[in-house]
């Protein structure tokens, strides 16, 4: 966290965003693979050329559909994932100033000092990504004791030793 930290807040805003929807992803990838039989179709779902969990918002609906995130992580995870996309798809100059992106981070709920009404955009968006890092940081942690395990099929006529 303290690594994360450092690099995030000396960041420019352009890699700010960035930088907040990769460990997001990150940790979105983590916490599935803590949730998720360990198999070879797993890993196939969620890693690769064209895995269907393969990207930001496929993870952040996955974990989200099977319980793994609340829906207040779901909706600020893609309200970053837009912001990150409004930063990361364009050469042009862009900021937190932009009017799409500003209209974003204004969907952030602001969980700073109450005395400041209306924070600068950059730091409503540092701040809601820096809590849903700590936040989701050892989720897998808490989900990998909720592993989903194979199940044996009583009406198969196949064993799996076969």
């Amino acid at each position: 966290l303290s690594h994360f930290l450092t690099i995030f807040n000396h960041e420019s805003e352009r890699g700010a965003a960035l930088l907040a929807g990769s460990i997001l992803d990150e940790l979105l990838l983590e916490i599935l693979e803590a949730y998720l039989i360990t198999s070879k179709s797993s890993r196939e779902l969620i890693q690769g050329f064209n895995a269907p969990l393969g990207t930001f918002s496929s993870r952040n609906k996955a974990c989200h559909a099977l319980g793994l995130i609340t829906d207040i992580e779901h909706e600020e995870i893609d309200i970053i994932r837009k912001i990150r996309n409004e930063f990361g798809h364009t050469w042009d100059i862009v900021s937190f100033d932009n009017n799409k992106i500003n209209e974003l981070t204004k969907k952030l709920s602001w969980r700073g000092p109450q005395d400041e009404e209306n924070p600068i955009n950059g730091q409503n968006f540092k701040m809601s990504a820096a809590m849903l890092v700590v936040d989701l940081m050892y989720r897998s942690r808490l989900v990998k004791k909720e592993k989903i395990q194979p199940k044996v099929w009583a009406h198969t006529l196949r064993s799996e030793s076969e």
